[in-house]
C-alpha cells in the first residue's frame, strides 16, 4: 500500500505548511471528517523539497500506539519502517533540500489502528 499525501495552504505567519499523510487504505487525506476516534501527540522531523512537497517524516511512536493492532495500516506501507518505536517514512519519487522539526498528531480508528498524520 502507497502513502496518500495531502499538504495544506502555506502559512506565511508560522512559515509552515499543513500536512496530512493517510496509512488507512480508504481515508481520503483531504477530508475534513476523518472519524478520529483518538488521537496523540508527536514530535516530528520532516524533509521538503525545495517546492514544499513532503519528501521524508521520521517520529517517535507513543507507548499507547505500539501494539499490533495499532500499527495494522502503518505496517502495510510500503515505503514506512519501524525500528523499535522508531517510524521512517519516505516518499517515492522525492529528495528532500530541507529539515524542519515540528508537531504531528497520530489519529486514530474505533479500533486503536493508526489512521494517519497531522503534521502541523
Amino acid at each position: 500500500m502507497s502513502l496518500r499525501i495531502a499538504r495544506g495552504v502555506y502559512n506565511p505567519e508560522k512559515e509552515r505548511f499543513h500536512f496530512y499523510v493517510s496509512f488507512k487504505p480508504t481515508l481520503d487525506p483531504t477530508d475534513d471528517d476523518r472519524d478520529v476516534e483518538g488521537s496523540h501527540s508527536v514530535d516530528v522531523a520532516i524533509s521538503v523539497t525545495e517546492t514544499g512537497e513532503l519528501a521524508d517524516v521520521a517520529f517517535s511512536l507513543p507507548e499507547p500506539c505500539r501494539s499490533r493492532r495499532s500499527l495494522e495500516y502503518l505496517n502495510r506501507t510500503h515505503s514506512a519502517t519501524l525500528i523499535e518505536e522508531k517510524v521512517f517514512i519516505t516518499v517515492p519519487g522525492m529528495n528532500g533540500d530541507s529539515v524542519l522539526q515540528g508537531k504531528g498528531t497520530l489519529e486514530l480508528d474505533g479500533a486503536g489502528r493508526i489512521m494517519g498524520l497531522e503534521i502541523h
